[in-house]
């Protein structure tokens, strides 16, 4: 699979204790990327399945509560003084809004969404742009959504954080491109990961109707025909951190098998 396109690049990636970030790190380290896995929750479990893959990965966990401004610079900086310098930062922590209209919805919903979807990002970005900025190089990836670019009814708040991450982002591109750094956005459709499944949990009950019948409704509504996997993720991270994407900033690019946005 790997053609080790980021060889001795350093990344870090947040959210990276399960699903899409665990995969993200896999992918990078197969890369030949040095690659620091950060969570509030532990990363052992990541750094585990890594090193079983690919015994010759250069990965370790750090601690990082992304709504924290200084636990993220503490992390950009610790890196930096360790690594010697950052290439890739990948903000994919996130939490999934539970499924309730608008009017119902209590600013402590709210608050949690907005500051880890959002404020989350948004320190993760700046840190590394400062970082970046002096290094000119180096490139931000945030993870959006396919509900960023649409919305949809009992989703407001996450539809909402995830379309500021966008448009932030597309400002960054700007901001940066004169220091030769570029920042763009991955949306992903529905993604295999427990994330996903909790919202198809509550949907199911709010639709009366079965679990795997919900599943089922998920997958042909996706052109493809299947849910994305961390893998697919993974490998739009990698073209975008690659030279191969040197070209490309500001974009929000879709991998959600082919779903059309009216």
């Amino acid at each position: 699979m790997s053609s080790r396109r980021l060889e001795g690049q350093v990344a870090i990636v947040t959210g990276a204790a399960r699903g899409v970030g665990r995969g993200i790190v896999l992918r990078l380290a197969q890369e030949g990327a040095k690659v620091v896995a950060a969570d509030l929750a532990s990363c052992d479990e990541t750094i585990a399945e890594v090193q079983k893959a690919v015994p010759e990965c250069d990965v370790m966990a750090a601690s990082v509560n992304v709504v924290q401004g200084e636990s993220v610079d503490a992390l950009i900086n610790s890196t930096v003084s360790r690594l010697g310098r950052l290439d890739l930062i990948v903000n994919n922590a996130a939490v999934v809004q539970t499924m309730m209209p608008m009017a119902d919805t209590p600013d402590t919903e709210f608050d949690r969404i907005y500051n880890v979807n959002f404020r989350g990002v948004f320190n993760g970005s700046r840190a590394a742009a400062r970082v970046m900025r002096e290094q000119k190089s180096g490139c931000i990836l945030n993870i959006g959504s396919w509900y960023a670019k649409q919305g949809f009814a009992n989703f407001a708040v996450y539809c909402a954080t995830k379309a500021a991450v966008m448009r932030m982002t597309e400002a960054l591109a700007l901001e940066m491109a004169p220091f030769g750094v570029r920042a763009n956005t991955v949306c992903p459709g529905n993604t295999e990961t427990e994330m996903l499944k909790k919202a198809m949990r509550e949907e199911a009950v709010l639709r009366n109707i079965t679990y795997e019948e919900q599943v089922q409704h998920v997958k042909d509504s996706i052109p493809l025909g299947r849910l994305g996997r961390p893998e697919d993720i993974a490998a739009a991270i990698v073209y975008l951190a690659s030279t191969e994407g040197e070209y490309v900033t500001g974009e929000a690019l879709n991998v959600n098998g082919g779903v059309i946005f009216s």
